[in-house]
């Protein structure tokens, strides 16, 4: 009988290759699954990358230090999130290291084994395609504010985004300050004066639970 942790990796993999359980348990046969405690190191820096890595509880977060010394996050990976794909096509390096912000589970596949999943598995190959599409546009999304935006006008695009994304323009639970400072580059002392000032003037409601942007237009009007 499947454990508990097999039957959600399986359930995550359905998800994620948009497979069927049959042919997710052929995937899951090719992994191997650790868990990983929270700040682990998962996928050390500079090494590199002989697998793809599946993330099925948790998640993850790409670090890096920026030339003033400030930690950013370069990516965030959550459950059904690959990384590792592009030691598939090249000898790179990862950048930096991927660590569990919370403790994690992940499924490791050898490269020669997920190749050949791709070339087996249409499903599979497209999975892979749509994660690297999407993982451009975000990374260009971010190049550009960085670039034409400032501190609050990130941090205000950053929350009406993820408010978006959410049901009735709520973000739960509501954003750790610090985590979210490292997704928008900016400061959590910046951050924590931004969101004062949006609750302050009726643009967002919040508690320690959740928070909710009650006048989107209002919040998109101040992304400059």
């Amino acid at each position: 009988m499947a454990t508990l942790c097999e039957e959600k990796a399986r359930h995550v993999i359905m998800g994620a290759f948009t497979c069927d359980e049959t042919l997710a348990a052929v995937i899951a046969e090719k992994a191997r699954f650790q868990d990983h405690s929270a700040r682990d190191v998962i996928v050390e820096g500079e090494t590199t990358f002989n697998h793809v890595y599946l993330l099925t509880e948790g998640r993850a977060r790409m670090l890096a230090y920026a030339m003033d010394g400030r930690l950013v996050a370069v990516e965030d990976y959550d459950v059904g999130d690959l990384f590792g794909e592009n030691g598939l096509f090249e000898t790179q390096a990862a950048p930096h290291d991927i660590t569990a912000v919370v403790p994690a589970r992940t499924g490791a596949f050898p490269n020669p084994q997920f190749l050949a999943l791709m070339n087996t598995y249409n499903c599979v190959a497209l999975a892979v395609s749509r994660r690297l599409v999407a993982r451009l546009s975000h990374i260009t999304r971010r190049m550009v504010e960085g670039a034409t935006l400032s501190a609050n006008g990130r941090i205000h695009a950053e929350l009406l985004r993820q408010a978006r994304a959410g049901e009735m323009m709520t973000i739960k639970p509501a954003p750790v300050l610090s985590a979210f400072a490292l997704l928008v580059q900016s400061t959590r002392e910046t951050v924590s004066r931004a969101i004062s000032n949006l609750e302050k003037r009726g643009i967002i409601v919040r508690d320690e639970h959740a928070l909710r942007v009650v006048a989107p237009h209002r919040l998109e009007e101040l992304i400059f």
